[in-house]
């Protein structure tokens, strides 16, 4: 048994290293290489720079770690609540078309909120027990500021994700004329038929990271490395599919931008002319009298 946990834990750490390095790549490529004229693709390169942040959380252990694990990850999760802002912004900014500054939204107030109380309360801690406080907790009365926060966070991101994850849906769902043609192609239906891949894909991730790691922390006081391991590798699996079906929407809309750089433009229709048929053979009518009265004279 100890063999199998030892196989599956190194197993779990190189599932990590990998979709940590892959995350990165992909988001320097998106923020550094890639480029959008609305500037959106630096919010995508954001959200898979912070997905290569949770795998590469993977490689800490108890041996390598600078700090005790739970102080480790109560300094990370703050950075965590960035993730579902970022996805918001991305998916408004690309509805409607926004090409302006992204700079400081308000959206990014929580993360800051949950980072400052994160090192209000850990400077707290150090300043009067002079180390690292060991998050044991043997009975209520020894709960602690670090203990309270270790227990409100996971809780806090959870509701987070799903206020987000309600009003991404609620706008995605004004738009029902491009869903319900979404065999056509149009650089407008390519670009929802993204947003409605990523929005799903990080949905799926977040419930089965619900079921399988924040209900049994708060049940079981204790999550197994099985289900870490089943969670990262279905992220994983996410990223690759992301990253292929994304590739394959930038070609087809290249593709199309140039089909429709190559049609010739069309003449103009009577309709978007200033005057209708009969006004402009009423003024040719005129002209040609006119022609005659002077050639008589």
């Amino acid at each position: 048994m100890n063999e199998f946990n030892t196989l599956f834990s190194q197993g779990y750490w190189w599932i990590s290293l990998l979709g940590g390095v892959h995350c990165l790549g992909l988001g320097l490529y998106i923020s550094y290489i890639y480029s959008e004229r609305s500037g959106n693709h630096k919010i995508l390169g954001a959200i898979f720079s912070l997905m290569a942040l949770y795998f590469f959380t993977g490689l800490l252990t108890h041996d390598n770690a600078p700090a005790p694990l739970h102080q480790v990850f109560i300094f990370i999760i703050p950075v965590y609540f960035l993730m579902m802002p970022l996805l918001y912004l991305y998916c408004d900014r690309s509805l409607h078309d926004i090409a302006g500054p992204i700079g400081f939204s308000r959206h990014f107030y929580p993360a800051i909120i949950v980072a400052v109380s994160v090192v209000l309360a850990a400077g707290f801690r150090l300043q009067f027990s002079h180390n690292w406080p060991q998050l044991k907790l043997d009975s209520l009365s020894k709960l602690t500021d670090l203990h309270l926060l270790s227990l409100l966070l996971p809780a806090l991101l959870f509701i987070q994700s799903a206020t987000y994850f309600y009003y991404i849906v609620k706008m995605l769902s004004h738009y029902p004329g491009r869903a319900s043609r979404a065999h056509q192609d149009s650089l407008k239906d390519i670009k929802f038929r993204w947003l409605l891949v990523l929005t799903f894909s990080l949905m799926s991730n977040w419930l089965l990271r619900t079921l399988l790691i924040i209900l049994p922390f708060y049940i079981d006081d204790q999550v197994f490395i099985i289900n870490q391991a089943a969670t990262t590798l279905v992220l994983l699996l996410t990223v690759y599919i992301l990253a292929i079906y994304g590739l394959k929407q930038i070609t087809k809309a290249a593709f199309l931008r140039g089909k429709l750089a190559q049609q010739p433009r069309e003449p103009m229709r009577a309709s978007q002319q200033l005057l209708s048929s009969e006004e402009l053979a009423y003024l040719q009518q005129l002209m040609q009298e006119e022609k005659h009265n002077k050639s008589e004279c």
